[in-house]
C-alpha cells in the first residue's frame, strides 16, 4: 500500500517540478524579449519571435514580425525602459499564456518621451528547446 502511495507522490512531484521548469523557461524568454526590445536588437528580436508573429498594440495597430522588428530598430517605436509587473504564466503542453503589466517609458522617433502603462497578453510556443513569441495583444490600463 505504502509502495503505491510513495510512487504516486514521486510521480506527482516530478510533474510539478517539470511544470515549474517550463514556467521559469517562459519567464526567461519574456525577460529576453524585454531586453531585446529596449536594446532594439534585430537579431535577438528575430530569434525570440515567430515568423508568423501577430503583435497587437493598445491603439489597435497589428504588426507582423518584420514590421515589429523594423519599428523597434528604426526608432519609430523606442522603449527606453520596461518594467514587467504582476506576471502570471500558464503552460499547457507546448503553449504558454503570459499576462502582465508593462510599465515603462518611450521616446519614439516622432514624439516626445512618454510613460507607458499597459496590460499585455502574450502567447508563446515551444519550438525545440526555446520558447518563441507567437502573439501579443496590449490594452490601455
Amino acid at each position: 500500500m505504502f509502495k503505491y502511495f510513495f510512487t504516486l507522490c514521486f510521480l506527482f512531484s516530478s510533474a510539478l517540478m517539470a511544470q515549474e521548469k517550463q514556467i521559469v523557461a517562459v519567464e526567461n524568454a519574456v525577460a529576453e524579449l524585454v531586453d531585446a526590445m529596449v536594446a532594439g536588437d534585430a537579431s535577438r528580436l528575430e530569434k525570440i519571435t515567430d515568423p508568423n508573429l501577430s503583435y497587437g498594440h493598445s491603439n489597435g495597430l497589428i504588426e507582423n514580425q518584420s514590421e515589429f522588428i523594423k519599428a523597434l530598430t528604426s526608432g519609430v517605436s523606442n522603449f527606453t525602459e520596461i518594467d514587467i509587473q504582476n506576471q502570471t504564466v500558464s503552460v499547457t503542453g507546448k503553449t504558454a499564456l503570459v499576462r502582465h503589466f508593462l510599465i515603462g517609458k518611450t521616446h519614439n522617433k516622432d514624439s516626445a518621451p512618454g510613460p507607458v502603462n499597459l496590460g499585455v497578453l502574450t502567447v508563446w510556443q515551444k519550438k525545440g528547446k526555446s520558447w518563441i513569441l507567437l502573439a501579443r495583444q496590449a490594452y490601455k490600463r
